[in-house]
C-alpha cells in the first residue's frame, strides 16, 4: 500500500469477503462506510479516480502548490456543535479547525461592500446598519430562515420511513415542508421587503448552492444561511485531511477504500442486488450503496427497466450548475500581502440573475467572481510555506459553453479551448489586482478548470459541482430516498439531502441509519452529548 492508506484496485482484488460495497469516495460514502466499520461491518469504498474523496480531495502541482476543489469552509465547527462532534467520531479526534474569523463572507456588489458577521445578534447588527429601515424585514427573515429549516430536517428524516409511517406521518411533513421548499428564494424574500439591494446582499452567497434567487428553492438557500450564521471554519492541513483520517479509521476497523476501481454496472435480479461488474469482474454482493449521484447511478450502472421500477424520472429537473475556476500560486506570504482569511462574494450588479443570464464565456468574470483564499485560512499551511499562497477565483461556466470540445482527449484540446482558458485566467487576474493590488507580480503558478475539467474526474456528464439543481422541483422527487425499490440498492450524496459537506454527510448518517437502525442511535446519542464549559 506505499506511503499512503488507500489501495489501487487489480484484476485480482478480491472483494468476495465485503457485507456491504460503495461506489464513491465522497463524504458521504466515507461516513456510511466509516460508521458501518466501526459497528463491525465489512466494508469496501471503490472509487474510480486515482485519489479518494470526492469533491473533498486536493490536488497539487510543481513549485509546492496545494489547492482544494470543494470544500472553501464549513460551517457548525464549535465545539459542541453537532457536526465537529460527528467529524471527530468519524476521524477518532485527529482534526482540527481553523475559525476564519470574526467576518466569515464579504460581498462585493457594485462596488458597495457589505460583511457577514459570525452570530445572529452580530448579523443582525450589521445588516442592520447598511440598511437601517429594513430592521424588521432583517428579524423577519432569521425567524423564516429557523423556521424552514426545522421543516426540512424533518422532511430528510422522513425519507426514511417505512410505506406506512410514509403514506400518514410523512405525508403531513412533507406538505409543510413544501410551503418552503416550493417557492423561489426571491418569492420568499420578496414577501419580507421590497428593497431589492437587500434582497441582494442576503443572496450573494448563492453560489453556495449554485442557483440564482428566481429559481432557486428557499428550502436550499435557509440551510446555507443558517450554516454558516455562526462563522467559518477550514479543516487545518486541508481538506485531503479529513478523508486521510476517515479513512484510516475505516482501515482500522477492517474496512478499505480502493481507488482506479470503476464501476461498470449494478447487477439486479429480480429487483434484488446481486453484485456489481468492475472491468470485465463480477463481483458477488447483496448489498450496494451508491454515492456518484442519481444520474450517474441510474444512467449509468443501471437499466432502464431498473430505473422505471425505482421511479426514475427528471423530466423536470436539470444539473446543477457548472463552473470555470483559476488556481492561482504566489511567490510570497499571506501575512505580508495581508490577504484576508475570509471569502469575496463580488457581483457586477444587485440584480444577481440578470448577471447569470447577461453571462457568456468572454464576460463571465465581469459579471461574477468568488474569491477563496485556503492558505489564508489554513494555520498548518502557513507553518509549513511561509512564501507561498494559494488562491481559487471561480465564475460562471456554462457546460454549453464547452460542450464541444468534450470529445477532444484530456489535456490536448483544441488551440480554441486553450484559448478560453487562457482569456478566463488573464480576466480573472485582472479582477484579483483591482482587488488585492498587492498580488500584482507574485503571481508564479496558474491552472484553469472548467466544466469538462469536472466531468473528466468526477463522470458528472454537464461538468456539474452540485448534483441535481436545488430547484423548488428537485425537492419533489419520491425516489430520492436513500433506500431504492431495489433490495438492497442505496443511495448516498448530495442528491438525496442537500449540497455541502454537511448535506453529504447527513445522507451518510442515512445510510447508516438502514442497517444499523436502534444500534446508530444509540451511538449518535454517546457522541452528541454536551461538553462541559
Amino acid at each position: 500500500m506505499s506511503n499512503k492508506n488507500y489501495y489501487k484496485y487489480k484484476p485480482n482484488t478480491d472483494l468476495s469477503n465485503f457485507e456491504h460495497l460503495i461506489i464513491g469516495s465522497g463524504i458521504g460514502a466515507l461516513t456510511t462506510a466509516a460508521w458501518l466499520a466501526k459497528a463491525g461491518y465489512k466494508v469496501a469504498v471503490l472509487e474510480q479516480h486515482y485519489v479518494p474523496g470526492g469533491f473533498m480531495h486536493t490536488f497539487k502541482r510543481k513549485k509546492g502548490f496545494k489547492w482544494d476543489v470543494g470544500v472553501h469552509y464549513i460551517g457548525g465547527m464549535g465545539e459542541n456543535d453537532g457536526l465537529k462532534k460527528i467529524f471527530d467520531y468519524l476521524a477518532n479526534d485527529k482534526l482540527n479547525w481553523d475559525y476564519i474569523g470574526e467576518t466569515y463572507d464579504v460581498a462585493n456588489i457594485s462596488g458597495d461592500i457589505y460583511e457577514f458577521k459570525a452570530g445572529e445578534e452580530n448579523f443582525i447588527k450589521k445588516m442592520t446598519s447598511y440598511f437601517p429601515q429594513e430592521k424588521k424585514a432583517i428579524d423577519k427573515y432569521l425567524k423564516i430562515i429557523k423556521k424552514s429549516n426545522k421543516r426540512t430536517n424533518l422532511f430528510f428524516i422522513q425519507k426514511l420511513f417505512k410505506p406506512l409511517l410514509s403514506n400518514t406521518i410523512g405525508w403531513v411533513i412533507r406538505k409543510r415542508f413544501k410551503k418552503f421548499s416550493n417557492k423561489t428564494t426571491y418569492e420568499v424574500l420578496n414577501t419580507i421587503t421590497n428593497n431589492k439591494k437587500l434582497i441582494g446582499v442576503l443572496c450573494s452567497q448563492c453560489g453556495d448552492y449554485g442557483l440564482t434567487p428566481k429559481h432557486s428553492s428557499f428550502t436550499m438557500h435557509a440551510l446555507v444561511v443558517a450554516h454558516y450564521m455562526n462563522g467559518g471554519y477550514y479543516p487545518s492541513r486541508g481538506p485531503d485531511y479529513i478523508v486521510k483520517k476517515i479513512i484510516d479509521n475505516i482501515n482500522l476497523n477492517n474496512g478499505r477504500v480502493y481507488v482506479n476501481a470503476k464501476v461498470k454496472k449494478i447487477i439486479v435480479q429480480n429487483n434484488i442486488v446481486k453484485g456489481i461488474m468492475i472491468g470485465e469482474k463480477i463481483i458477488k454482493t447483496k448489498s450496494v450503496f451508491s454515492n456518484i449521484g442519481v444520474m450517474n447511478t441510474f444512467n449509468s450502472l443501471l437499466s432502464e427497466k431498473e430505473r422505471k421500477i425505482c421511479g426514475f424520472k427528471l423530466d423536470k429537473v436539470k444539473p446543477s450548475a457548472g463552473h470555470f475556476c483559476l488556481y492561482v500560486g504566489l511567490d510570497n506570504s499571506d501575512m505580508k500581502l495581508k490577504l484576508p482569511k475570509h471569502n469575496i462574494w463580488w457581483h457586477k450588479s444587485y440584480d444577481l440573475d440578470k448577471n447569470f443570464e447577461n453571462s457568456t464565456p468572454n464576460n463571465s468574470s465581469d459579471q461574477f467572481a468568488y474569491i477563496s483564499f485556503p492558505s489564508s485560512k489554513d494555520s498548518y499551511w502557513t507553518r509549513k510555506n511561509p512564501d507561498k499562497v494559494t488562491i481559487q477565483m471561480i465564475s460562471y461556466g456554462k457546460y454549453e459553453w464547452v460542450k464541444k470540445y468534450e470529445n477532444q482527449p484530456w489535456m490536448k484540446r483544441s488551440e480554441e479551448y486553450k484559448k478560453m482558458k487562457v482569456d478566463f485566467k488573464n480576466k480573472m487576474l485582472k479582477k484579483l489586482f483591482e482587488l488585492f493590488p498587492e498580488t500584482k507580480g507574485r503571481v508564479i503558478q496558474t491552472e484553469v478548470s472548467t466544466p469538462l475539467s469536472t466531468k473528466h474526474f468526477t463522470q458528472n456528464q454537464k461538468g456539474e459541482i452540485y448534483g441535481l439543481e436545488h430547484s423548488p422541483n428537485r425537492f419533489s422527487l419520491p425516489f430520492l430516498k436513500t433506500e431504492t425499490k431495489i433490495k438492497g440498492l442505496r443511495l448516498l450524496g448530495q442528491d438525496i439531502t442537500s449540497v455541502g459537506v454537511s448535506g453529504a454527510m447527513f445522507s451518510g448518517l442515512m445510510g447508516a441509519i438502514v442497517i444499523l437502525k436502534f444500534k446508530f442511535w444509540k451511538e449518535f446519542r454517546k457522541i452528541n452529548k454536551p461538553i462541559a464549559s
